[in-house]
């Protein structure tokens, strides 16, 4: 009896203080509420990096792949890539991210960024198989075939939305417009000046 008592304690403990171990609960919704209840829909691969947002939010960025809902509302969304944050564990109903992953997606805005949950209907993308079906009978207001060819131009703006950080930007900016050029000049350049030096010796 005693130990029970003690066991007793320690779930009041813990629960007192750590009420996010506990299981995530949602309540029963359809695929139709989902959709009514989210500002933006779209599917997309997880790139391999996340961050802490706060202390129980996480952030990831997605290479987007497929939009249903949302591109009018968060136009953002149309450049390819968008950043998504949930819960940092399942006990607060945060969706899993793991990175190289493609999950679907059913976000709120909420202050200029996309926010989701299990409870949203986001998971794994071949999880919702008949989500998927049923949203394509609605039909994509966005298609990206490889949304590679829309990021990988040298044009694009370091301070807009979807891109993993500001100085990682224009870090990779500096590299692709000014040290792989240069990198690649130089031993021509060098090659060239040596038998040139050659032929006059």
């Amino acid at each position: 009896m005693k130990y029970f008592v003690i066991f007793l304690i320690l779930v009041g403990f813990v629960g007192f203080f750590f009420p996010f171990v506990f299981a995530c609960e949602c309540s029963e919704s359809t695929l139709e509420q989902r959709i009514e209840n989210s500002d933006v829909i779209f599917s997309g691969k997880l790139y391999p990096n996340t961050w802490d947002f706060s202390k129980l939010m996480i952030a990831g960025n997605f290479d987007v792949i497929q939009v249903w809902k949302g591109a009018d509302s968060f136009p953002q969304i149309t450049t390819g890539d968008v950043t998504v944050v949930t819960g940092v564990d399942d006990g607060i109903c945060g969706v899993k991210f793991i990175p190289n992953n493609k999950y679907l997606i059913f976000a709120q805005i909420d202050g200029g960024v996309l926010q989701t949950s299990s409870c949203s209907g986001s998971w794994f993308f071949d999880g919702r198989a008949d989500d998927v079906k049923a949203l394509d009978a609605i039909g994509a207001s966005r298609y990206f075939v490889d949304a590679r060819e829309i990021k990988g131009s040298s044009s694009y703006d370091c301070k807009g939305p979807g891109l993993f950080t500001e100085e990682q930007c224009e870090f990779d900016k500096l590299v692709r417009n000014v040290f792989l050029p240069v990198g690649i000049s130089l031993p021509i350049v060098g090659t060239t000046v040596f038998f040139l030096w050659r032929k006059r010796t």
